[in-house]
């Protein structure tokens, strides 16, 4: 019995570590393949507003950006990709920490869980082995829901009619449109 609950155990590490080798490309690679399907997004039509190097505020929603590469920056400041295409048109505030002692637990949980007036995404990266062709770059990032402790994973696209493989990265971003956007799942 032992032997056999060993075994069991051992091929399930196993699987996890050749999982988790190459695991980032593998899983992306599916959402491309399923769930891809091109569409246009608009940039952001009001004012963008830079508040410090990762922080973008539009309108009433704040994003907040982190990313190894400050050129990835140009995505948000440009307003390409924006607050409402994670968080909805629709601005939902969060209460006041006097507001919130004032509820039932369950509606303070539910309260967190549905602001979207401040949007955290880390670990903005382009999976530069999924890029299709010159014209088209992905993105993966993390996204940090208020009231959850593990971050989702999401998916995106740009697309520049002009790109080529001679240009920057800064170059192909500042005349591209997001044409695809994938919220994945949560990282455990």
């Amino acid at each position: 019995m032992k032997t056999i609950l060993i075994s069991i155990i051992l091929y399930c590490f196993c699987q996890i570590n050749v999982y988790g080798q190459n695991s980032e490309y593998q899983f992306a690679k599916g959402v491309f393949e399923r769930e891809y399907k091109k569409q246009q997004f608009e940039k952001f039509k009001g004012v963008v507003e830079r508040i410090d190097e990762s922080t973008f505020r539009y309108g009433e929603k704040i994003l907040e950006v982190e990313a190894e590469d400050s050129t990835l920056m140009t995505i948000f400041s440009q307003g390409i990709f924006h607050a409402d295409i994670i968080g909805g048109k629709e601005t939902i505030k969060a209460l006041t920490k006097a507001q919130l002692d004032t509820m039932p637990f369950e509606r303070q949980i539910f309260s967190n869980l549905s602001s979207n007036d401040t949007i955290r995404i880390v670990a903005v990266e382009e999976l530069k082995k999924l890029n299709p062709n010159t014209k088209t770059k992905r993105f993966v990032f993390w996204h940090y829901q208020k009231g959850l402790l593990n971050p989702t994973e999401c998916y995106f696209e740009l697309y520049n009619s002009r790109g080529t493989d001679k240009m920057t990265l800064a170059e192909f971003v500042s005349g591209s449109n997001l044409t695809f956007y994938h919220r994945g799942t949560i990282i455990i």
